[in-house]
């Protein structure tokens, strides 16, 4: 080939002044933040990671706190290089860019003199907003989902900031004088860590707001207007990848001070962004029309690649953008949504006391041969894609003097692949195509037990890479691409090739107990629905 490529310029882990590059990430999620350095073969050097507290005033509500969640960033940052200097014995690793990747549909608003938040983050599963969401469906019913490729629900971010602008003056205030900023994580991390300079946000977490026109990837004033939400006050959208539109790191003195490796990554480019369960689908390198990934983590988290026209579902399923990379047309895909995955385990772990760890739960679940007839739904919020049914609450059918801790840990993880099978039906249905291998990811794939459940009932090949955090490589290659580190996807590819061949899980069930797990799996479902007012 006559591509020429950074990796084969220079003896391996060598490039012109000696010295191997990196890119790194912050993976900001749901329950920790973290950040990742990459070496330039795209294989993990460091990291560093911190939890962050879930403040629930009640139920169905879960907020964080967005200056907690900036000091965390800062902090993974600093500790992170350091552990890159330790790690190479460099005074200085060559960290070319960064890209960062974040829990999507999350929504704030802050003060742009001050910097401070006005109210807390509202999380992506948080319920607050039901009830407005109820109303505004009932006035317009599903007329903006083919502009906006999404259905009416409290997960979008639009129906966050109708509350927020509802029931917090301090925003209502802002947003009417001018001095209020909209925006995702994403968009608040970029503008603190580039002191300021950029309000952004990525193609992707756009698409989630319910206030962007899909087709043009740009906010729609109508309805901007509809949930009175400024233009103004909202985040230019940029591709996933540039080289120059999303800034360069510039911290503030106390931060520097509080985090002194902080200072070594003054100007050091942002060339990515991009919402975590996209970031999986570039990690994965879902790149061809038709590749599907399943993230295994608090939620689980299905999507399709549907190529550059988007696409309708009928099925439960919402379109988004997958990916856009610099000077290209957008990238779309079918996904599906469940809530409740590796929640369900830690439920199990926290809550009721069923399990000591979350690693038990495989050792236990492999002791048995069947659930003994359990099904657990978890709708702990209610049942999202295909289903959409904020009705429905947690449910365990099928509990015998027989049952023990082992069928219930095989339960859980059971529940887990059942509703990744929905949506992996609902998307063979929109997209005409039968799914005959699904990538998987995410910190539940080391779970063999759970991933054979997945492969026996959805009859799949499922297909686990050496690397089962897609998500900070998703984010890294972003960044390398704005860099123009990689000539573009095909060399990605290329690269990620030379990585260890992944674990495959290949069918294994009979067709007769797999049409038990699922009748029983649908009569569950059933009893999950009408629990609580739809309102609630």
């Amino acid at each position: 080939k006559a591509t020429v490529s950074v990796l084969n310029c220079f003896p391996a882990g060598q490039e012109m002044g000696g010295f191997q590059w990196f890119v790194g990430c912050v993976d900001q999620g749901t329950t920790s933040s973290r950040a990742i350095w990459y070496d330039n073969a795209l294989r993990p050097v460091v990291t560093h990671q911190i939890r962050h507290r879930q403040i629930t005033p009640q139920p169905g509500w879960l907020q964080h706190d967005p200056l907690e969640i900036l000091g965390n960033v800062e902090k993974c940052l600093a500790e992170s290089y350091k552990k890159l200097q330790e790690k190479t014995g460099l005074a200085r690793p060559a960290c070319r860019g960064l890209g960062v990747t974040n829990q999507r549909e999350t929504t704030l608003v802050w003060d742009r003199r001050t910097g401070q938040p006005l109210y807390d983050a509202i999380v992506w599963c948080d319920l607050r907003s039901a009830e407005g969401v109820a109303e505004f469906k009932a006035a317009h019913g599903e007329a903006f989902q083919k502009r906006t490729g999404l259905p009416t629900s409290p997960y979008f971010s639009g129906f966050k900031l109708k509350w927020l602008l509802a029931n917090v003056p301090e925003v209502r205030r802002g947003l009417a004088d001018g001095t209020a900023l909209i925006g995702t994580v994403d968009s608040w991390l970029v503008w603190n860590l580039t002191n300021r300079a950029k309000h952004v946000i990525s193609a992707c977490n756009a698409s989630r707001m319910y206030l962007a026109d899909l087709a043009k990837v740009q906010w729609d004033p109508e309805l901007c207007a509809a949930f009175g939400v400024p233009v103004a006050a909202l985040p230019t959208i940029v591709p996933n990848s540039h080289p120059t539109a999303m800034g360069a790191m510039a911290f503030m003195p106390r931060s520097v001070t509080e985090h002194p490796h902080l200072e070594f990554l003054q100007g050091v480019p942002i060339t990515g962004m991009i919402g975590d369960q996209q970031s999986a689908m570039v990690g994965q390198r879902c790149f061809s029309k038709g590749d599907a990934k399943n993230t295994y983590g608090t939620g689980c988290f299905m999507l399709m690649n549907i190529g550059e026209a988007p696409r309708f579902s009928a099925n439960g399923l919402l379109t988004t953008v997958c990916y856009q990379l610099h000077g290209e047309r957008p990238v779309y895909a079918f996904e599906g949504a469940v809530v409740q995955a590796g929640m369900l385990i830690t439920w199990l772990v926290d809550n009721v006391g069923i399990l000591k760890s979350p690693a038990e739960a495989g050792a236990l679940a492999a002791k048995v041969d069947s659930t003994g007839g359990v099904a657990i739904v978890p709708a702990f919020a209610g049942l999202f894609a295909p289903h959409w049914r904020p009705d429905a609450r947690g449910t365990i059918c099928g509990v015998t003097m027989h049952t023990k801790r082992e069928h219930i840990a095989k339960a859980a993880l059971n529940a887990i692949a059942m509703q990744v099978y929905d949506v992996l039906r609902a998307m063979e249905k929109d997209s005409g195509l039968q799914l005959t291998r699904l990538k998987a990811d995410g910190g539940m794939c080391v779970n063999s037990v759970l991933m054979q459940a997945q492969a026996d009932v959805g009859r799949v090949k499922v297909v686990v890479p050496d690397n089962k955090e897609s998500t900070g490589l998703g984010a890294a290659i972003c960044a390398a691409l704005g860099l123009g580190l990689y000539s573009g996807l095909e060399e990605v590819t290329e690269v990620m090739e030379r990585h260890p061949e992944p674990t495959t899980f290949d069918p294994a069930l009979s067709e007769e107990e797999r049409a038990v797990t699922i009748e029983q799996w649908n009569k569950a479902i059933k009893r999950s629905h009408d629990w609580v007012p739809a309102k609630l």
